[in-house]
């Protein structure tokens, strides 16, 4: 029976999600997945690309061939995320504030979210980059 116990958890532990905490955050990410209410997109070529270090992050990412980026700061609380907008190719977003709940896979190697923007539900699944190189799970939320 303990055995049993003790190998469910392990398991579980790599399939359902965990949220967020201090230092899950740290690294470089890209985006492998995303939907708009509900309606799964092709992830744009080339993939925004999101860094996170120290309380700061970074996305970067392609509109219509042109780079764009979003630059700023983020707090984890309570197992939420904040995250503020300081510098941007669109002016228009600096001083927004985004927030998540971050949900991790149990290798801490991809986690997905949902935002809220009150006329739409964006849905996004981020990964390590550097699963190229490593095995990380690779637990996918819709059938391709």
């Amino acid at each position: 029976m303990k055995k049993t116990l003790a190998m469910f958890l392990i398991f579980s532990s790599f399939v359902f999600g965990h949220s967020a905490q201090k230092g899950d955050f740290s690294g470089t990410w890209r985006l492998v997945e995303y939907a708009v209410n509900d309606e799964y997109q092709d992830v744009p070529n080339p993939t925004p690309i999101k860094m996170y270090i120290n309380g700061e992050f970074i996305i970067i990412f392609y509109l219509e061939g042109k780079m764009h980026f979003n630059k700023g700061i983020y707090a984890l609380k309570d197992g939420i995320v904040n995250e503020t907008i300081l510098s941007s190719s669109n002016e228009s977003l600096i001083g927004q504030t985004v927030s998540f709940k971050p949900n991790f896979m149990g290798d801490k190697n991809s986690f997905n979210l949902k935002i809220d923007f009150g006329d739409s539900t964006n849905f996004e699944r981020w990964e390590k980059t550097h699963c190229d190189v490593i095995k990380c799970a690779k637990i996918r939320t819709r059938n391709n």
